[in-house]
C-alpha cells in the first residue's frame, strides 16, 4: 500500500492477516465455482447455433462492457473509503473488489461483503471504515436503483408519454446526486455518480441483449427496458438468500416486459443476460488479478 495506507494498519499478527487473506480468497474461489456451475446450466438452456457469428461477437462485446463497468463500483468504493478517512490506492481497491465480487454467486447474497471485509482487515483497515463504506455503497445502489423507476412508466401506464418518465428520471437523479455532493462532499458525490453510472450501463447492456434475443423493441424503448432491468436487479439485491438475485430478477422482468414481447423471448434475453454478466464478472476478476500485481509491484518499490 501507499504510505497513507500503512498508517491505517491495525494490530493484527502475521497469522491473523494470513487467515483473513485466505478467507477472502476462498470466498472468491467459491464464487468462481458457483459461476462455473451457473454457466453450465445456462449453456443448456440456449440453442447457440441460432445466434450465428454476429451473435457470439455481440455477446463477447457486451460481456467486456459489463466487466469494465464493474470498475465503476470499485472506484466508487475507493472514494467511499477516502470519505471515511481511509485512503487506499486505486489498484488495491480494484483488486480487493474484483476478488470478493464473485462471492455474490454463493447462496446467501452476502459473501461478497464478507470477503471484502476480510481482505480489508488483512490489509490493515479497521472494521468500522469497511462497514461504513459497505453501508454507503448499499444505500447508493438501493436509492439509485429506485430512481430508475420512472423509466418504466410506459410499461405500467401504457398511455403515459415516454418523455415524462425520462424527464422524471433525469430530475430525480440530478437532485439525488446534487444532494450527495452537498451532504458528503466530492468523495461521496463521486461515489454516487459511479454507482448510478454502473446501474445505467448494466441496464443498457440488458436492453441490447433484449434486442439480440429477437425482441422488436425500438431504440426509443431502450431506456424503458434498461429501467426495468435495474428495478429487477434491485429487487434481486434486496431479496435475502438469492445468490446474485437469481430467480427473483427473472420473475420481475417477465412481469414488467410482458407487454413488449413474448415470454420465450424475454426468458431467452434473461438467460443470455445472465451469461453476459457472469462472463463480465469473470473478466473483471481477471482484471483484478492484474491490478493486484500492479499494487504489489508499487508497494515493493516504496
Amino acid at each position: 500500500m501507499q504510505t497513507e495506507e500503512r498508517a491505517l494498519t491495525v494490530a493484527l499478527g502475521p497469522g491473523a492477516k494470513t487467515w483473513l487473506n485466505r478467507t477472502g480468497a476462498l470466498l472468491g474461489l467459491a464464487g468462481v465455482v458457483f459461476v462455473g456451475i451457473r454457466l453450465q446450466g445456462y449453456a443448456s438452456e440456449i440453442d447457440f447455433r441460432r445466434l450465428g457469428t454476429g451473435g457470439y461477437v455481440a455477446i463477447a462485446a457486451l460481456a467486456g462492457l459489463y466487466g469494465a463497468s464493474n470498475l465503476l463500483l470499485a472506484l466508487g468504493w475507493q472514494k467511499l473509503l477516502h470519505h471515511v478517512q481511509t485512503p487506499v490506492s486505486r489498484s488495491w481497491a480494484i483488486h480487493a473488489y474484483a476478488v470478493s465480487q464473485l462471492a455474490k454467486y454463493v447462496p446467501g447474497n452476502i459473501f461478497q461483503f464478507a470477503g471484502r471485509q476480510a481482505i480489508g482487515l488483512a490489509a490493515g483497515i479497521g472494521n468500522g471504515p469497511l462497514a461504513k463504506s459497505t453501508g454507503y455503497e448499499l444505500a447508493f445502489l438501493t436509492i439509485g436503483g429506485a430512481l430508475f423507476s420512472p423509466l418504466v412508466l410506459p410499461l405500467i401506464t401504457p398511455g403515459a408519454p415516454a418523455w415524462l418518465g425520462w424527464f422524471s428520471f433525469a430530475v430525480a437523479m440530478a437532485g439525488a446526486l446534487w444532494l450527495a455532493i452537498i451532504v458528503g462532499g466530492a468523495d461521496l458525490g463521486m461515489a454516487a455518480v459511479c454507482c448510478a453510472a454502473f446501474l445505467a450501463c448494466s441496464g443498457l447492456v440488458f436492453a441490447a441483449v433484449f434486442g439480440l434475443a429477437g425482441s422488436p423493441a425500438s431504440l426509443a424503448l431502450y431506456p424503458t427496458i434498461a429501467g426495468a432491468y435495474v428495478l429487477a436487479w434491485l429487487v434481486g439485491l434486496v431479496t435475502p438468500g438469492a445468490p446474485a438475485g437469481i430467480g427473483v430478477r427473472e420473475a420481475v422482468l417477465l412481469f414488467l416486459l410482458g407487454g413488449l414481447s413474448s415470454g420465450p423471448v424475454i426468458l431467452l434475453a434473461v438467460v443470455m443476460g445472465r451469461i453476459i454478466t457472469v462472463l463480465g464478472d469473470l473478466l473483471f476478476f481477471a482484471g483484478g488479478q492484474i491490478a493486484g500485481r500492479t499494487h504489489r509491484t508499487a508497494k515493493a518499490r516504496d
